[in-house]
């Protein structure tokens, strides 16, 4: 659905209430386009009418929001069922389309997480693994996902530290013999110099980093996340944690198609996860 209105020239000229006659009080997305139908800007909101209105109400305070307003020649919007439908549609076109006043954001393909491998003494060791993301089996017993390696290495540091594990064990300080240096400062409880069992702190090791423990695909098949509000129903169709779809119609098990780019994605992983938690309704296709 489209609203099509000129705006003013001038930040400080009244807005022409027509701009907002079609937008709805629903979830949704919305674009600005500019002089030359180019994308200016994607946004979603769970009250469509509302979050627009938000940026020319702030135009005055906010040299960004002055900016997008005052360029912005046209305003489109979609709506969806639901906050997640919104979300995830919002994540897809900022990473497909690259609005000019988004945050860029990348499709990182490429991620990283740490796996536990045994060394020669029967030491878990952190390893820094980078999964193939259409090779779901990376899922199993991974820990953390992150855009870059030292994103990851921060995370590892933060958690040795808090623990007071040993970052020789860990990988994260040279080999030698004898306390590392985190030990001299009493920051190592000396599973590096036998004062700590490999038992005691593999198991330690574990526990520090369980919140960070990836959850492995749980369902046996395409999972359906139905979202519905008084107007319209989405199915979000969802496999190994990538959003393959999403339809206005009951799918049937021989009739999806994925949508072209359809692929994992650790921003929508970090959305479905938080939505199942929270007891979004859904069921497994059969």
């Amino acid at each position: 659905m489209d609203t099509r209105a000129m705006l003013p020239d001038t930040d400080s000229s009244p807005v022409d209430p027509t701009l907002f006659t079609d937008l709805p009080c629903l979830p949704g997305v919305y674009r600005f386009f500019g002089e030359q139908d180019e994308l200016l800007y994607v946004g979603k909101s769970i009250n469509l009418r509302q979050r627009v209105k938000s940026h020319f109400a702030a135009r005055h305070r906010d040299k960004k929001e002055a900016r997008l307003c005052h360029l912005t020649r046209r305003i489109e919007h979609q709506v969806t069922a639901g906050e997640l439908g919104a979300l995830l549609l919002e994540n897809r076109e900022i990473k497909q389309r690259q609005p000019i006043f988004n945050r860029r954001q990348r499709r990182y393909r490429q991620l990283h997480t740490w796996r536990l491998q045994t060394n020669r003494q029967g030491f878990l060791v952190p390893v820094l693994y980078r999964p193939l993301v259409d090779n779901h089996g990376w899922q199993q017993d991974s820990y953390g996902l992150f855009r870059s390696p030292r994103q990851a290495k921060g995370m590892l540091d933060g958690k040795v530290r808090e623990a007071g594990l040993c970052p020789r064990i860990c990988g994260l300080e040279g080999n030698g013999k004898g306390p590392c240096f985190a030990h001299q400062l009493g920051r190592c409880q000396g599973a590096c110099c036998g004062k700590e069992t490999v038992e005691s702190h593999n198991q330690r090791l574990q526990t520090t980093l369980e919140d960070q423990h990836i959850q492995a695909w749980p369902y046996p098949g395409v999972l359906v996340i139905r979202e519905q509000n008084p107007q319209q129903t989405d199915y979000h169709l969802v496999d190994q944690w990538c959003h393959l779809t999403t339809l206005q119609h009951k799918p049937e098990p021989m009739t999806i198609t994925p949508d072209a780019d359809a692929s994992f994605d650790l921003d929508s992983y970090r959305m479905l996860i938080r939505f199942l938690d929270q007891g979004v309704e859904h069921y497994v296709l059969s």
